[in-house]
């Protein structure tokens, strides 16, 4: 008795100091694989609520933010399960609004740092119980995180999307992606249209306005910053980088701390030829890659 009422009850809400390991102790453990759906999701979800504030003693403030903004009044926190590997170990995260859920996952390190997070999924109530739609998360023993999203349409045609996530190489990643979505069509806004292009590279390099590099003057002659979008199988396949180029002679490659691709590029005459060295997939579909190559488009020349 003298120990159960010296017991203190712990504050979730952030309002008192927090150790990593009570905050970790509302995560139930659980066994992999595991899926998901909206009509499991309170089966995995503890009623108990987390406060921002309490999220906040052990994560990022910008993080926290993304995960669950101040803005959002009616939307609250709520532990789900902890998965335990090796080096890391994963948390997830409930985030309810009035008309849907999130699911988010945080990863600390071994010590309890926070390493990373990725708001996998959503589940949204309109589309509870429908036998039009379907949705799940399903998690494996790495552990991936694979999204399996299906929807039935009026004529019984049955379109499906899977993306695959995991982290690795220090980040969450993309690592599977299929489906047979009619890709939307939609303008592709360049973001360097209107800079300048007096150095010898610059310009636009494209096979048409879905597929195209755009090279543009950066602080000294030999460097340049640009955007390369791609759309292939027939759009189904898309990729997008914009970054700084450092060119020797003809020759320059991207690449950037933290960030497994690498691109080698080369240009010879009016074409550009791009090719693709490392694991590029955080910026592209997993079926298609940057290799290609593009011609230099005329400059249109201004009306005096």
């Amino acid at each position: 008795m003298i120990l159960g009422c010296s017991e203190k009850k712990l504050d979730y809400t952030g309002n008192t100091p927090l150790t990593i390991n009570d905050f970790n102790k509302v995560f139930k453990g659980t066994n992999l694989p595991l899926t998901i759906s909206d009509s499991n999701l309170h089966q995995q979800t503890d009623t108990l609520i987390i406060g921002r504030k309490a999220l906040a003693q052990f994560v990022p403030d910008s993080i926290v933010e993304n995960i669950l903004s101040l803005k959002d009044k009616k939307a609250f926190l709520h532990p789900m399960i902890r998965i335990e590997k090796e080096e890391e170990y994963y948390l997830l995260l409930n985030v309810t609004h009035p008309k849907k859920q999130e699911i988010a996952v945080v990863v600390f390190s071994k010590k309890n740092k926070f390493i990373d997070y990725k708001i996998i999924t959503e589940f949204n109530d309109e589309n509870r119980s429908s036998k039009m739609y379907g949705k799940s998360l399903n998690i494996n023993r790495e552990p991936s995180f694979l999204v399996e999203e299906n929807k039935l349409g009026d004529d019984n045609t049955l379109t499906y999307e899977k993306k695959g996530w995991a982290y690795t190489d220090s980040s969450f990643r993309l690592i599977y992606f299929d489906s047979n979505k009619k890709p939307e069509t939609q303008k592709v806004i360049n973001p360097l249209d209107t800079m300048s292009m007096n150095y010898t590279y610059s310009g636009d390099y494209a096979r048409d306005n879905k597929n195209f590099i755009s090279l543009r003057d950066y602080a000294t002659q030999n460097k340049y910053q640009f955007f390369l979008h791609f759309e292939k199988q027939n759009g189904s396949c898309t990729g997008e980088l914009k970054g700084i180029l450092h060119f020797t002679k003809n020759q320059a490659t991207y690449t950037e701390k933290g960030d497994p691709c690498i691109i080698h590029f080369t240009i010879q005459g009016n074409v550009i030829n791009i090719k693709e060295d490392g694991n590029c997939g955080n910026h592209r579909n997993m079926t298609c890659y940057f290799n290609d190559s593009y011609d230099k488009k005329r400059k249109v020349k201004k009306k005096k």
